[in-house]
């Protein structure tokens, strides 16, 4: 099928996917994804939302991608004043991917002190009990070849969702998984989500075992 306009967003917007910012559609999503401005354009989107009906915000993004969903939300919201109010929260994933680290795996003592506590102190400060973030650590982990310790991060935050109300926008890119066990690393990484949203150039969504 030939591939869509990127512009009409509409087109590759999942219904599932555009809920999480209500807490009683609370999921832990995966998006496997080709173009990084279709995921640009749902974060944006979605957190836009969650502020505005009072949730906190958490995002644990690359440097690139938190400046382009700053420029994109920032006319439309006072972040800074969120940003103080500590609902809107920015974080580097590489750098709080190295905060987690030892020996080489993420351990869930230090993603609870670093990831954890960030996200309860965000819900403190909502209206609503509730956080909706965003998460790139388990790509980096990926990108380096490591997409079992992305499976482990993935368990912690859903153990960390069995404490704290929290919606989960985790996004994975294509190139960061391609070998040849592909296949075989997407199944055991969906199957840590209750949706998985396939690339763009599929256009549905579905249902993760």
């Amino acid at each position: 099928m030939p591939y869509p306009d990127w512009r009409n967003i509409a087109q590759l917007r999942f219904p599932e996917l555009m809920q999480l910012y209500r807490p009683e559609a609370a999921s832990h999503v995966a998006h496997f994804y080709q173009d990084d401005r279709v995921v640009i354009e749902n974060i944006v989107d979605l957190a836009r939302k969650a502020l505005d009906c009072g949730s906190s915000v958490v995002l644990v993004a690359t440097k690139d991608h938190l400046r382009e969903i700053f420029q994109r939300i920032g006319p439309k919201l006072d972040l800074e004043s969120l940003r103080a109010k500590r609902r809107y929260i920015a974080a580097d994933a590489a750098q709080a991917l190295s905060r987690l680290m030892l020996h080489g795996c993420p351990d869930e003592t230090k993603f609870n002190e670093v990831i954890g506590a960030t996200i309860i102190q965000a819900a403190k400060r909502s209206t609503n009990d509730f956080v909706l973030a965003f998460g790139e650590m388990v790509a980096l982990l990926c990108a380096e070849d490591k997409p079992d310790a992305a499976w482990l991060l993935e368990r912690f935050w859903n153990r960390l969702a069995c404490r704290q109300p929290l919606s989960l926008y985790c996004v994975y890119s294509l190139d960061c998984l391609d070998t040849e066990r592909t296949f075989d690393h997407i199944v055991r990484l969906s199957a840590e989500h209750n949706l998985v949203v396939p690339s763009e150039l599929v256009g549905l969504s579905v249902k993760s075992p």
